[in-house]
């Protein structure tokens, strides 16, 4: 399982990345992975629906894109961390904020923010806002990150959406050809197989009663159970182990204990980072 990557989850409006993003977050958890899952959409803050009972204070994902300076110990002040999930910690824009509380940021200064980031967790986890173009975090995300995983959901407003979007990020820098595409969010009456055949989707994430029932209570960090929701589970098993296949690395790089460095934690108190 490769480490210090970015892994970015973009796809059309309500195709499902915030969710795609946390069950990914949450399984390199269950394998003592420290992530960092970033939501990027200031227009509808999501921690008001992911983690609607945490106090988070004045930890916005925002007020730290618009410092004059970012820094692992202004990440770390940053990070909010999740109840029982002690390898995740999340940047986010806050409860009632909008694209005026705070000032506008360079694309350079999301690119200091994903460098040190690597540095800090195993894999950064970005939940990206379907409109890409407004937004620079999200449109820096596509071009930077290691991974990208296109989410599609199989109607005809999804099809409208990427006729109209991909155009504007058809540049080479964006590394189309590269995109892990997926189906999401599909029942079965839904035109699958037309819609995953034109866009070459090798993936398929079924729709399940029970996420869409976590989603609504706010617990999207949990697990599913309901046997109902096995195909998604199937389809998000074969997406991990596409995404996260140990097979292909060395036996001796597996065991951290051998590795030549040692990352910092990301749940280092601030004033030990330079450490």
């Amino acid at each position: 399982m490769k480490q210090n990557k970015v892994i970015a989850v973009w796809g059309n409006p309500n195709s499902g990345k915030t969710t795609t993003a946390i069950k990914l977050a949450t399984y390199l958890a269950s394998k003592s992975k420290n992530v960092v899952l970033i939501h990027c959409d200031h227009v509808v803050p999501v921690l008001s629906t992911t983690m609607p009972f945490v106090d988070a204070g004045n930890k916005s994902l925002g007020d730290l894109l618009s410092s004059p300076s970012i820094t692992q110990e202004s990440i770390l002040e940053k990070m909010i961390l999740v109840e029982k999930e002690k390898h995740i910690s999340v940047l986010s824009y806050l409860h009632g904020e909008n694209e005026r509380t705070y000032a506008k940021y360079s694309k350079e200064r999301v690119i200091d923010l994903l460098i040190l980031l690597k540095h800090l967790a195993d894999y950064v986890i970005i939940d990206c806002s379907s409109d890409v173009n407004h937004d620079i975090l999200s449109r820096a995300s596509l071009e930077m990150s290691d991974q990208v995983i296109r989410l599609i959901t199989p109607d005809l407003k999804a099809l409208s959406f990427f006729d109209s979007t991909l155009p504007l990020i058809a540049e080479r820098k964006f590394n189309l050809q590269n995109h892990t595409k997926v189906i999401s969010n599909a029942k079965e009456i839904m035109p699958k197989e037309h819609v995953a055949s034109r866009f070459g989707a090798s993936f398929e994430l079924a729709y399940a009663k029970e996420l869409e029932t976590q989603f609504y209570e706010g617990e999207l960090f949990l697990g599913l159970h309901d046997k109902k929701s096995k195909p998604n589970k199937e389809g998000m098993d074969k997406l991990q182990r596409f995404l996260f296949d140990e097979e292909d690395v060395p036996k001796k790089v597996k065991d951290r204990k051998k590795l030549k460095f040692k990352l910092p934690s990301i749940k280092k108190k601030a004033g030990d980072v330079n450490e």
